[in-house]
């Protein structure tokens, strides 16, 4: 029993040890490195046929390139030494923790999880981008829950128990039905329906998708709150049955006293929510997509903005003010605590009128994604704080560490490599382990030249001292205290501006607008940058982060104007943003 055989390959497969039993079946280790096995406790033919397909027809990993992979599916049946069908091969997924304790504000801080708000946000596009793949491919998941997703530190999901999802041969039609379901997460016209006749449509699947994410948004299930009919509470059931949720016309349910209220978030996604639990529940078509719900959320994210007293907090441009310091303050815990951030003293500005002052006048602490400020320190000593992406090695003797949302690229020869091992802050045999971690190092910056003659910013780690591991609430701490302080120093040296070369008045202008943009003060930062271009007309990067802060304004034609612009003028990024 303990020995099977790959159903694709006759490969003899061992199954080692168990780690998960249900009433379908167990799950065990195999000898297959990555690869979980699935047995089953019986398999009816129906079940097997339908494996065969999922199998022969896996949908395209949207998250392939990461690489990660965002749903376990069927690699290949598993059969005893009859040519049974017992079950199948999976890849494993590890690293991540169940959705509840991500969206659950206790049980992150019980596991101690560094979450923020951005997080989640992410969390829920990422869900939404995996389900339209799914969907597009013709399948529907049917038994969406949360102990079916898993979630790692980078703010990926993976979609498990796969083999439950509702299933049509592509060649004769053949429907292979998903046969259970979840409470809370099965729409009105399912419920009492028998799953094993019923064919279901991504139609269902949408109401499934609203669900988890308003879990992860608000922390609680949408159809709960206050009863205010009379006797006890209905079971969640009979509230969706009922279409009670707080929001409503004539619901019996109200937000309760901790309830987070529906207007906190971007009134795209507040669309999204009314949509398909209000006209949605009558109207099931008229539910959002999840693409519609892939693009609401992107446009939320992008207008997060992040608060000046504590770390941890973001909060909606369209809300205007930060909620979890209020909701804090109100009921006396905090769903995302942090460090309150530095407030701003006066700082001694430059007083070289030379026109290398416009260069050096900034923090000499810098985000990894700060790329374009970076390529302008080369040669220069500067601490860059980032988030890990990748982290690989050139046979031990080389390694590369890239970062989120950066071409910013930290290079370990092999003397030094040996130092940071030996010193126990890095093992050459677990760099997975390491990625979505913060680190803080400090060197001199390079520009490194592409074979495509593109510019990208390294730094050359001399000194292992000045690698460090490190929090992500110590990490925006550090960010937040540097731009604090450049915001002070831009406002004590804008009076000595006159007196530099417009190039220079105009590096200074771009700087401010950055200050003001990630402050979330985009009038303000919208004059900086129109005074920068009209001291340099050709000033590519302004052009750029004039655009992002017209598309956080929803102003779209201006964004893509100075996305234009600055695209021609050579910006990488905002030829993306123009795809």
């Amino acid at each position: 029993m303990n020995i099977l055989f790959c159903g694709s390959t006759g490969e003899q497969i061992t199954l080692t040890i168990q780690i998960a039993i249900s009433g379908e079946g167990t799950v065990w280790y195999t000898n297959q490195n990555g690869y979980l096995a699935k047995v089953y406790h019986s398999l009816d033919q129906e079940r097997v046929e339908k494996l065969k397909v999922m199998v022969a027809h896996p949908p395209l990993d949207p998250n392939y390139h990461i690489p990660h992979i965002s749903f376990a599916w069927p690699k290949s049946l598993l059969k005893d030494s009859n040519g049974c069908v017992l079950g199948f091969l999976m890849p494993e997924i590890t690293g991540s923790v169940e959705l509840i304790n991500i969206y659950n504000s206790l049980q992150r801080q019980k596991l101690k999880l560094e979450i923020d708000w951005t997080f989640l946000h992410t969390v829920c596009q990422n869900i939404a981008s995996i389900i339209q793949v799914i969907h597009v491919s013709g399948y529907v998941l049917g038994d969406i829950k949360s102990q079916n997703i898993l979630v790692n530190n980078r703010a990926l999901p993976s979609i498990i128990d796969t083999d439950s999802f509702q299933v049509r041969h592509p060649n004769n039609s053949h429907v292979y039905h998903c046969l259970v379901g979840s409470e809370g997460f099965t729409p009105v016209e399912l419920l009492g329906q028998d799953f094993s006749t019923v064919e279901q449509t991504e139609v269902h699947d949408r109401f499934r998708l609203a669900v988890i994410i308003y879990l992860l948004l608000f922390g609680n299930h949408p159809f709960q709150g206050q009863w205010i009919g009379t006797g006890d509470s209905p079971e969640p059931t009979e509230l969706v049955r009922s279409g009670f949720w707080p929001y409503s016309l004539n619901s019996l349910i109200e937000p309760s006293p901790r309830t987070i209220p529906l207007n906190i978030v971007h009134p795209e996604i507040q669309r999204c929510f009314l949509r398909c639990f209000n006209d949605g529940h009558t109207q099931p078509h008229l539910r959002p997509t999840a693409q519609e719900w892939k693009n609401a959320l992107e446009s939320a994210r992008n207008q997060l903005i992040a608060c000046n007293l504590v770390d941890s907090h973001q909060y909606s441009q369209s809300y205007g003010k930060c909620y979890w310091c209020e909701r804090a303050s109100n009921i006396k815990f905090d769903a995302f605590p942090g460090n309150a951030i530095p407030q701003p003293q006066s700082i001694s500005a430059p007083q070289s009128n030379s026109p290398m002052a416009a260069q050096h006048f900034q923090s000499n602490i810098l985000s990894s994604d700060q790329v374009s400020e970076l390529l302008q320190q080369k040669g220069q000593e500067v601490t860059v704080v980032g988030q890990v992406f990748k982290i690989h090695s050139r046979n031990n003797k080389m390694l590369f560490i890239n970062f989120m949302y950066s071409s910013f690229t930290v290079v370990i020869f092999q003397e030094c490599l040996s130092k940071l091992s030996k010193a126990n802050k890095l093992n050459i045999n677990k760099l997975n382990s390491y990625e979505g971690k913060y680190i803080k190092i400090t060197g001199l910056i390079e520009n490194y030249q592409s074979s495509k003659n593109k510019f990208f910013p390294q730094i050359v780690l001399q000194n292992p001292a000045q690698f460090s591991w490190i929090t992500k609430s110590n990490a925006k701490k550090i960010l937040a205290k540097a731009i604090n302080q450049l915001s002070a120093s831009a406002k004590t040296f804008q009076g000595n501006q006159s007196s530099l070369q417009p190039e220079n008045q105009a590096i200074i202008c771009c700087k401010n607008g950055r200050i003001c943009a990630r402050q979330g003060n985009y009038q303000e930062a919208l004059k900086h940058y129109n005074k920068a271009l009209s001291l340099k007309p050709d000033y590519d990067i302004a052009y750029y982060y004039r655009g992002v802060v017209y598309e956080n304004l929803g102003v779209k034609s201006k964004a893509i104007n100075d996305f234009q612009e600055a695209a021609k003028l050579g910006v990488k990024l905002a030829s993306l943003k123009l795809r």
